[in-house]
């Protein structure tokens, strides 16, 4: 089931496409994906707070308030019959016009898609210098531009499921729609690595989530510059994206990681993020039923 809502208003995929063909790419936007389950999204207010932010750097007009967007969000959420996850996409957008429009799209989605499937249990990345990729943070739009779509249909077409994108000073920022954590050994010390905003990155909200749930678990995670060329002294490596959670890395060009391996680190750290999003689930629900009304049985 899909439901899509512009300005308020239900409006079919075909109707969406014929206004976004006409005002979506001569304009400015930005955007925020997210998970629900049931009828509650995971990490709600820090995906809110990012969106008005960006919007505020972007978009010139007066921006709708956060209230109306999360009504319009959960109003659209209690249509779902199904219990199960969701992805909810948000957009805000300027068209030719400069009226401030907003998008909200949301998709039911079976619980065994939310992570990716291969046949090694991981996913392979090829690395890529954009050397048009510069340093500093990035705004969520969505927005890839053809020369990175280009690389990567060829990345797949080589066997890799998606791009490492690496910047013009040699480092390593963020796969495609993903944050990246590195792990590495010295004898008995474990580096959990992940590079920072100046690499240029897209600060995603789970590799936020990840930091703070490594760093109240006393397990030490860096964020570094890490350029390619460090890249063989890495064992293990996952990528990080709100729809599909965390997801093992089995390889980087030729270099083969352990990361699907049973005693790998990577597994302690995916039980340490399902536990909290179990408990995340249980307490937006929770806060949802306080300030929802009554109903006769």
């Amino acid at each position: 089931m899909r439901v899509l809502l512009l300005n308020g208003r239900d409006i079919t995929t075909q109707d969406c496409l014929g206004f976004l063909d006409g005002n979506f790419f001569q304009g400015t936007r930005v955007m925020t994906t997210m998970l629900a389950q049931g009828h509650a999204v995971v990490d709600f207010n820090r995906h809110l707070d990012r969106l008005l932010s960006h919007a505020t750097e972007l978009l010139s007009c007066q921006l709708p308030s956060a209230e109306l967007l999360e009504f319009e969000v959960q109003s659209t959420l209690e249509r779902l019959a199904e219990r199960g996850g969701s992805r909810v996409r948000l957009m805000l957008f300027q068209d030719a016009s400069g009226l401030i429009n907003r998008l909200i799209d949301v998709m039911s989605v079976e619980a065994d898609t939310l992570m990716a499937k291969h046949p090694d249990g991981g996913v392979r990345l090829l690395s890529h210098t954009d050397r048009s990729w510069i340093r500093g943070s990035h705004v969520k739009t969505g927005l890839l531009g053809a020369h990175r779509e280009k690389e990567i249909i060829r990345a797949r077409t080589m066997g890799f499921e998606d791009v490492l994108w690496v910047n013009s000073e040699g480092e390593i920022a963020e796969a495609t729609w993903a944050n990246i954590f590195l792990i590495g050994r010295t004898g008995d010390l474990v580096e959990i690595a992940t590079p920072p905003a100046a690499s240029g990155l897209l600060l995603g909200l789970v590799r936020r989530r990840i930091c703070e749930l490594l760093y109240t678990a006393k397990i030490p995670v860096t964020e570094r510059v890490v350029t390619i060329d460090e890249l063989p002294r890495f064992d293990e490596a996952f990528v990080t994206s709100s729809i599909r959670g965390l997801i093992p890395v089995s390889q980087i060009d030729k270099h083969r990681l352990q990361t699907t391996r049973p005693n790998a680190v990577f597994h302690h750290i995916l039980r340490l993020y399902q536990t909290w999003l179990s408990t995340e689930k249980v307490n937006n629900i929770s806060e949802l039923n306080k300030v929802r009304p009554k109903t006769d049985a």
